[in-house]
């Protein structure tokens, strides 16, 4: 049975929509993510000190992955192979590469009217401190199952770390800040963090960056990992809001429970 080439573009057409609806929505990549996740789940930590609480514990998690990753040797999320790319040519090691790619693409954010704010580079330096100091600490698993064990935690880790940083109510990073800078532009904001994920993927793969299947395991699975904790930690506030309501001289009701994803 002969299919023509329009039955395989159509095809491929039709199940990279279903890719994108049910997979991609929440970002394929630790920094698309972010941005993805941020309008879904409304909840936000109350207070200053659960704030800076979230946002730190969220980016050692994150930071924590990236570096289980890399050592894992199978390929890296596509923010991170453009960094690994990077590695040989800046002579710097990968938390402060990470570092150097955050300040380039602020000051993009910042030309465009985007200025990143002390969250956002609080964010960016937690991460690239947890990254080296967690790869300095750290070996590579010899054995295959080793190295698949890393990327499932690793997995686990910045799906988490993402919904903490989330959860704070704070700004995440660059991405965050040219997302922005599109939609003030009137472009789409899916779109734009789509594009740059994308780009930053092609030009880290272009610069000899580590790809692999870790890369596609996180693709995949980063977003219905983002799906189920993010719904948690929005459960986990809702409830909170409703007890505080309760104990409060003047009852009150809460806001209405956030729409459940998926």
């Amino acid at each position: 049975m002969q299919i023509s080439v329009s039955e395989v573009l159509a095809r491929t057409t039709l199940w990279l929509r279903v890719t994108f609806r049910f997979v991609g929505r929440l970002g394929f990549g630790r920094q698309s993510a972010l941005v993805a996740t941020r309008r879904m789940f409304p909840m936000r930590a109350l207070s200053p000190a659960r704030k800076a609480l979230s946002l730190f514990v969220g980016s050692i998690l994150i930071g924590t992955g990236v570096s289980l990753l890399t050592q894992a040797n199978l390929g890296l999320s596509p923010y991170d192979v453009l960094v690994s790319g990077l590695l040989p040519r800046v002579g710097l090691s990968f938390g402060q590469t990470v570092w150097l790619v955050a300040v380039v693409l602020f000051v993009v954010a910042a030309a465009l009217g985007q200025r990143p704010s002390r969250w956002g580079i609080a964010y960016v330096l937690a991460i690239g401190v947890s990254i080296d100091a967690v790869s300095g600490s750290i070996t590579s698993p010899e054995s295959l199952g080793g190295r698949v064990a890393f990327v499932v935690v690793a997995l686990f880790l910045l799906s988490a770390g993402i919904s903490l940083v989330v959860h704070s109510g704070t700004t995440g990073g660059a991405f965050e800040l040219l997302t922005a800078a599109g939609e003030a532009r009137g472009l789409d904001r899916r779109v734009v963090r789509t594009t740059l994920e994308v780009s930053l993927l092609l030009l880290g793969v272009a610069l000899g960056g580590s790809i692999g299947p870790a890369t596609l395991v996180i693709a995949l699975g980063l977003g219905p990992m983002l799906g189920v904790m993010g719904q948690a930690l929005t459960d986990h506030s809702y409830g909170r809001a409703c007890r505080l309501m309760e104990d409060s001289p003047e009852m009150g009701h809460p806001s209405p429970m956030p729409h459940r994803v998926g």
